[in-house]
């Protein structure tokens, strides 16, 4: 216990200390209070690990601290378990500690686990129940960007205690932390986590390829350590011979990112050993010019490797990320990847989203609003908002929100970001929906392409379009063929069919509506009828009536009271091809709803034969169901009333 309580002592020294860097005196007395108060709280809870529960807050806010994040949000992420473990009210937090913090606890506190398809067990969860949750957290986030950086670091705390749960649980949660969490922490720039979270989720998913990276890093280690040394001396070297003030850093790879280069490299043929590019070096200057002529002197003492340099100062990533990017033929001929970058650049590098809450009250801050700062990650998500709750939305999110992005160019220049795989046809949607629906053919960088290539990095597209209006086609649809990638492109196509399918069912109901109307002698207005009925419009009952929700008996029924037929008799008229046992056939059908026949005639026609009979009726009801059976006899063209 004495062990606990002094653990205790220290994070929370540790979380003060980190806020006296960048916070003010009330701010941090703010913090210290919030502490306090979560602290009592959570008194006499345990953990899984056995721990004090009120390690765990802590720990999430000590993380959020550790990127300068602001005052509110490291009291929300103190308070984030509050509400659902402690019984606190949201007036009880909005009194103490004001409604933004208050408002921030509630969002989190509302945030269900992420239950996705595990594909290391059988284990599997509703659909739609997972969508509904995604939904929740787009839309949370949406509003306020720091509710995710919470739930991130209140995940990353748990990932790092989840060897305190069962083997089936840890797979679970590690699972959607991969496929969930790390993807948005990329998305939002936040490198550190991402990181940290995709190396605790390999440890549980693949826990013999963990250990083998593990040993097979550990062994090279102080190889590679020498190396980064001897590579960071002789860069900083020239730098600083070029007049150029530097700070050169290199970092080895962590476990995740390595595993996915051995399996990218194996299938060239390559082991382990021959695998070189296993460090980062990473140059930071004091300005954009010195980017460039850092650039130069990199490529003068190293050999650039032919397409392997990206500018993403001059082309930002959606994310507000800057850096240049360049590999090199370094010492000894091994590749490595050098990333040059400003002072800010790297800042907003390192923290990306979270880089902007520091500045946010700054007056000099305000010409570039650290609200628009934001927009790029609200547009990403707004069309994800407006997709239907079905089970194609997660994978919409994991394919077009969270999926690594490549930049390319429309013909005036404009920079357009889309998921990596993107098609023309997907560049065409994200344009503008008409312009996807409409497109005939695509030219990449000059040259005429079939539709479904994948667009590259940097490629200018121009999208030729039908000069009349036209429909997507059905084959785009078609995963075999390749033609789209992007759940935003699938999304915009079935929409488009389920409208064309709404106007086709439309006229169905309406077809139907003008026959039982006709059939029954009403004159009353449609728009009555549909009202009568509880429908909107006259479209929206033609619709459930063509979808057969309203069945033909139902809408006689409340048809009925618009009729102004006798009900007492009735005369019907037939028209059908003349065969054998037709008139035995109808009278039947008649004779079988217990119906009176008060008379029949025939007449013979050059088609077929007419049939006319008089009949006494129970009221408009079987009236109908005699009609319909009627005219589903083998040879009837046609059925209908005459005027009595």
């Amino acid at each position: 216990m004495e062990e606990n309580l002094s653990m205790v002592s220290l994070i929370e020294t540790d979380l003060v200390a980190a806020t006296k860097k960048y916070l003010p005196k009330i701010e941090q007395k703010k913090v210290e209070d919030a502490l306090l108060f979560a602290t009592k709280c959570h008194e006499g809870q345990k953990r899984r690990t056995g721990e004090p529960y009120i390690i765990h807050p802590i720990q999430a806010a000590q993380y959020l601290a550790d990127i300068n994040m602001d005052c509110p949000t490291i009291i929300a992420a103190l308070l984030h378990d509050v509400m659902e473990d402690c019984g606190i009210s949201f007036k009880v937090l909005e009194k103490k500690f004001g409604k933004e913090i208050a408002t921030l606890v509630d969002a989190v506190t509302k945030l269900p686990s992420v239950r996705i398809k595990n594909t290391y067990s059988e284990r599997s969860d509703s659909e739609i129940e997972r969508a509904a949750t995604i939904r929740k957290l787009l839309l949370a986030t949406s509003e306020d960007a720091r509710v995710i950086l919470i739930k991130l670091a209140d995940r990353l705390h748990n990932m790092e205690t989840l060897f305190a749960l069962e083997e089936d649980d840890q797979s679970r949660i590690a699972l959607e932390t991969m496929e969930i969490f790390a993807p948005l922490a990329h998305r939002l720039g936040i490198w550190d986590f991402k990181w940290k979270l995709e190396d605790e989720s390999f440890k549980y998913l693949m826990p013999k390829a963990y250990k083998e990276i593990a040993n097979l890093v550990s062994r090279k280690r102080k190889a590679r350590e020498k190396y980064a040394d001897r590579t960071t001396m002789l860069l900083e070297e020239s730098l600083l011979k070029a007049s150029i003030s530097c700070d050169v850093q290199g970092r080895a790879k962590h476990l995740y990112s390595i595993y996915k280069k051995i399996e990218r490299y194996s299938s060239l043929g390559k082991k382990f050993d021959e695998i070189h590019d296993l460090i980062a070096v990473r140059v930071v200057v004091n300005s954009v010019k010195d980017c460039y002529l850092t650039l130069g002197v990199l490529h003068e003492l190293w050999k650039p490797i032919p397409g392997e340099f990206d500018d993403y100062i001059a082309n930002p990533k959606d994310s507000m990320y800057q850096s240049l990017h360049s590999t090199v033929m370094c010492l000894d001929s091994y590749p490595v990847e050098i990333q040059i970058r400003t002072k800010s650049m790297h800042e907003t590098a390192e923290r990306g989203i979270a880089a902007h809450w520091q500045y946010k009250d700054d007056p000099d801050y305000l010409e570039n609003s650290y609200i628009d700062k934001l927009t790029w990650f609200r547009n990403l998500i707004d069309w994800q908002i407006e997709l239907p709750e079905d089970e194609d939305y997660l994978d919409s999110v994991k394919s077009d929100v969270l999926k690594e992005r490549i930049y390319c160019y429309t013909p005036a220049g404009d920079i357009k970001s889309l998921p990596m795989g993107s098609t023309p046809i997907d560049f065409a949607y994200e344009v503008h929906t008409e312009l996807g629906h409409n497109t005939t053919s695509a030219i990449i960088n000059g040259q005429v392409v079939p539709l479904n290539t994948i667009i590259s990095n940097g490629d200018t597209i121009e999208i030729i379009k039908s000069r009349k209006s036209q429909a997507p086609r059905l084959d785009w649809l078609n995963p075999d063929l390749g033609f789209i990638s992007t759940n935003k492109s699938r999304f915009k196509i079935r929409q488009w069919f389920r409208k064309e399918e709404r106007n086709l069912t439309a006229e169905r109901g309406m077809m139907e509506l003008s026959r039982l109307i006709s059939r029954l002698k009403i004159t009353t207005p449609l728009i009555d009828i549909a009202e009568d009925m509880s429908q909107e419009s006259v479209e929206e009952l033609a619709i459930l009536v063509g979808a057969g929700i309203i069945n033909t008996p139902t809408l006689v029924k409340n048809l009925s009271k618009f009729s102004k037929q006798n009900i007492s008799h009735s005369t019907i008229q037939l028209d059908a091809e003349d065969r054998v046992g037709l008139l035995r056939d109808v009278t039947q059908v008649i004779s079988d709803e217990g119906i009176n026949i008060t008379a029949i005639s025939t007449i013979e026609l050059e088609t077929g034969k007419r049939i006319i009979i008089t009949v006494d009726s129970n009221g408009l009801q079987q009236q109908n169901r005699i009609y319909s059976i009627i005219d589903n006899l083998e040879g009837v063209r046609n059925i209908e009333t005459m005027n009595n």
